[in-house]
């Protein structure tokens, strides 16, 4: 799997120039790509939503992660798989006009230079993960797609990967900012500034000599 993020990376470092914006069907060759050769519990999981009719297991289908509080649920609840399309889609909207506005403060053909620049940049790179995981769209490999969500973000605008897409970055800071930016019923509200803070400092640290 290291490979074929590597892969994945790649490719968005050549679509940079282009500052292209990802469709819902790229996200999802992103997904299968990622897990090309690798054993998974079922092949129909890759590349399509959880709540995909066209997958039955999918229907349904529900995650959460952490100890089972008393209201039944787990510490952490993915929004139910019926509404993941329509969350799906709305973030796709919200990420293209995010970028529209970013290209505007940061124009085809350069890159951040400023501290205000960068932060827009680290700042979408950290929502656009943390919403991801806070709707939780597939049945494995959300965190993973994630951080290809901010590796994209980061070479769209001439910055370096500064969060791992795998191995998962080795630090208990990312796992409680990715907690954090997960919900639970009713609301699934999230909290993307742990992310954010965090993030500002993996590039700081990737920018070092």
């Amino acid at each position: 799997m290291v490979g074929n993020a590597s892969a994945l990376t790649s490719g968005f470092k050549d679509l940079a120039p282009l500052r292209a914006v990802p469709t819902l069907n790229d996200v999802l060759a992103w997904h299968t790509a990622l897990y090309a050769g690798c054993s998974v519990p079922c092949d129909d999981y890759l590349g399509h939503l959880r709540g995909d009719r066209s997958v039955p297991h999918l229907v349904g289908y529900e995650v959460g992660v952490g100890p089972i509080q008393p209201d039944g649920y787990p510490s952490k609840v993915g929004i139910w798989s019926e509404d993941v399309s329509t969350e799906v889609q709305t973030l796709l909207r919200g990420i293209t006009a995010a970028l529209v506005r970013l290209d505007a403060i940061v124009p085809v053909g350069s890159a951040p230079s400023n501290p205000v620049q960068i932060q827009a940049v680290v700042a979408l790179c950290a929502v656009i993960h943390g919403e991801w995981l806070r709707i939780h769209p597939f049945a494995n490999g959300n965190g993973r797609t994630a951080r290809l969500w901010a590796a994209f973000i980061a070479l769209r605008y001439g910055l370096p990967v500064f969060v791992t897409i795998k191995p998962r970055p080795n630090d208990a800071t990312y796992a409680l900012a990715g907690s954090a930016s997960m919900g639970r019923p009713p609301d699934f509200q999230g909290n993307h500034q742990p992310a954010t803070n965090l993030f500002v400092n993996m590039l700081a640290a990737a920018l070092q000599p």
